[in-house]
């Protein structure tokens, strides 16, 4: 196992003079999640409670998991943000998409002094639909669906129009 240099920055790595037996009780300890505790971890080590009880406070165990915990949630955050960013530039290039082709099309009915059909007035509602919801960040099958079916309605509508 890679161990940072930082125990100060990472306080769950192993600490200056702790002890192999010490921090392998640590370790376990730390592993057994958000109802850890030190009769959980006794039991799993074949060890006494008292024996965990002088290393954890010895060596600080419940500062130790809180800084692991706040860790682990910053991480799982910041990769949630990630994908909701992901997530959102995919919708906002789709409504991009989905506006340019309107676009494209409502140039064609100025062009030839026509009005916009009710399907193209449909398509733009659509569109806008798309558009309002650009910012949800569902990343899931129902939400592809939904948005590969507007897209193809809106084809479909603006297609068919001469």
């Amino acid at each position: 196992m890679t161990r940072r240099k930082d125990p100060e920055s990472y306080p769950w790595i192993k600490a200056d003079g702790e002890s192999e037996q010490a921090y392998e009780a640590f370790q376990t300890y730390l592993r057994l999640g958000t109802g850890r505790s030190i009769a959980k971890a006794a039991a799993k080590l074949g060890k006494t409670t008292q024996n965990l009880e002088a290393f954890s406070s010895r060596w600080k165990w419940v500062a130790r998991v809180t800084a692991y915990d706040a860790y682990v949630m910053g991480a799982d955050t910041d990769g949630l943000a990630h994908a909701m960013a992901e997530s959102r530039d995919e919708n906002l290039e789709l409504v991009r998409k989905l506006r340019a082709h309107l676009t494209n099309r409502l140039d064609e009915f100025i062009e030839k002094k026509q009005d916009p059909t009710i399907r193209w007035c449909q398509a733009l509602t659509a569109m806008a639909k798309v558009e309002a919801n650009a910012f949800t960040v569902r990343d899931d099958a129902k939400t592809t669906e939904r948005l590969e079916s507007v897209m193809a309605k809106v084809e479909r509508l603006i297609g068919t129009d001469g």
